[in-house]
């Protein structure tokens, strides 16, 4: 569930009128709908021109990054021929044509589910003459082959929600016209900005692979289809979301999932509590900005994630995102205009006496009662 509390309505530290503030839920399938037919066309782009490639499969991933290099030379990289399941596979920025085996424990760019020989598929389509595979045909071998691979591979630590990308690295198409190179990997990945892989250590399933960020990183949004991207950009560039913290469930819940009333009462309390001091002095209200969060599933949960990220964002009326660009804590724009703040509430508003209660209405008379 991913609830946004409209903070910029919300009554100030001295309005008593106790009213909650107002939510909304947004429609998760929609925006997954959206980020598939995104990913297949901006896919299109980054595979046709052959280069050694890290693709984020669709699904309910985050759209990740999308690597790639023009140097491949026509001996393959043998990595591609050697990598087995749990390897954990690093490469210099740009270079993922230069990917090798790499400890786990360190820093690394990719873990590898498994291992697809295209050889092992009948017919020509892959035989020694043919042709490269085209992108929407790449983008059906990952969906068809690594979804399903890191599944098994990860088990019951497998997060449908997790910050890691299921993806398909590939020698390309000059690896495979030159070489005859035919193998290749499903794995994950941790979408980074400009369509890089950021660096992790350790391996997946032992991680908290909740979506989380450092407070004060930006979500990208995709121009297309007014949906954020899941990956960190400079709040400088256009963005859907701004991170003003995270909340660790396992803190007040150290026990079993508890409930999503028992969640969003406590994340509500937190996030709005990290997202004041996080853009003190500036008050939420006055960025017309609204607080969003998510609560942890089941399957989540059952993975080892207890974590959730608290950010302020603003919604279109068609489901979309609108783009901000810098900081909330600066000088914001929201569609390319600067927020303009609600009218301050009235000093010495709320201090107005309570009207008489009624009888009846809530509250009990006043007096004896009957003898």
């Amino acid at each position: 569930m991913v609830a946004m509390v409209q903070l910029s309505e919300r009554p100030s530290a001295e309005d008593t009128a106790g009213a909650p503030p107002p939510r909304r839920r947004l429609g998760s399938l929609q925006a997954v709908s959206i980020r598939r037919a995104l990913l297949l066309t901006a896919l299109g782009g980054l595979l046709i021109a052959g280069t050694v490639t890290a693709l984020p499969i669709l699904g309910q991933n985050p759209l990740g990054g999308a690597a790639g290099t023009d140097k491949l030379g026509p001996i393959a990289n043998p990595t591609f021929v050697d990598a087995q399941p749990g390897d954990c596979l690093n490469w210099p920025v740009n270079a993922p044509d230069a990917a090798t085996i790499a400890d786990c424990a360190a820093e690394h760019r990719f873990e590898v589910a498994d291992a697809v020989d295209m050889r092992a598929y009948p017919g020509m389509e892959y035989g020694p003459d043919a042709a490269p595979p085209s992108p929407a045909r790449i983008q059906q071998i990952s969906l068809e082959q690594c979804q399903p691979a890191v599944e098994n591979y990860l088990g019951p630590r497998y997060d449908p929600n997790s910050r890691f990308s299921i993806s398909l690295l590939w020698a390309g198409d000059r690896a495979w016209k030159q070489s005859g190179e035919r193998r290749m990997l499903c794995g994950l990945q941790l979408p980074g900005p400009g369509n890089q892989q950021l660096v992790f250590s350790g391996k997946v399933a032992e991680l908290d692979q909740s979506k989380v960020w450092p407070a004060g990183n930006c979500l990208g949004i995709d121009p297309a289809t007014n949906q954020p991207t899941d990956a960190p950009v400079d709040c400088s560039a256009p963005h859907a979301m701004e991170i003003t913290g995270a909340v660790d469930l396992a803190e007040q819940f150290p026990g079993d999932l508890p409930s999503e009333s028992e969640q969003d009462a406590f994340i509500k309390e937190v996030c709005t509590s990290l997202t004041d001091d996080y853009l003190a002095p500036v008050q939420l209200r006055d960025t017309t900005l609204t607080l969003i969060y998510s609560t942890v599933s089941l399957p989540s949960w059952a993975a080892g994630s207890r974590q959730v990220s608290c950010s302020i964002g603003a919604t279109l009326g068609n489901g979309g995102w609108a783009t901000l660009i810098n900081t909330a804590k600066g000088p914001l724009l929201i569609n390319g205009q600067p927020p303009v703040p609600p009218p301050a509430i009235p000093e010495g508003r709320l201090n107005l006496p309570l009207p008489p209660a009624i009888p009846g209405f809530g509250q009990p008379a006043t007096g004896n009662g009957p003898g």
